[in-house]
């Protein structure tokens, strides 16, 4: 919420010297939206996020709607308010090129730059 894009925020964290919850030295731009994303920091848990094939395969795989899932809320003690957390979600989604469109997933027409456009 302090402004940080993804990859501020990566190299900030290998500055301060913060490794993965995987134990590694270098952030991935995946692992920071799964962080930011996750909702065991406020006291939920879903349940189904992923699902096994069948035998004999038995890979795991994202559940993306092929699935039900359920979602236990004050399952245990958050660490972040929701009023935060819910802000960052939105922050998220706004800074976000993808938008659904009539079903279909599509790219917006916005281009963001740090540079600035010379005037004409």
């Amino acid at each position: 919420m302090s402004g940080l894009n993804i990859g501020l925020i990566i190299r900030e964290l290998e500055k301060r010297g913060i490794k993965t919850p995987q134990g590694k030295d270098i952030w991935s731009k995946k692992s920071i939206k799964t962080v930011l994303g996750n909702e065991k920091y406020i006291g939920h848990v879903l349940l189904g996020k992923t699902y096994t094939g069948d035998f004999p395969n038995n890979r795991q795989f994202m559940n993306d709607g092929e699935h039900e899932q359920f979602l236990m809320k004050d399952a245990h003690e958050p660490i972040i308010e929701l009023k935060k957390y819910e802000k960052v979600q939105e922050e998220m989604k706004r800074r976000s090129n993808i938008e659904i469109v009539n079903g279909a997933v599509k790219r917006k027409d916005t281009h963001y730059s740090s540079k600035r456009k010379k005037q004409e």
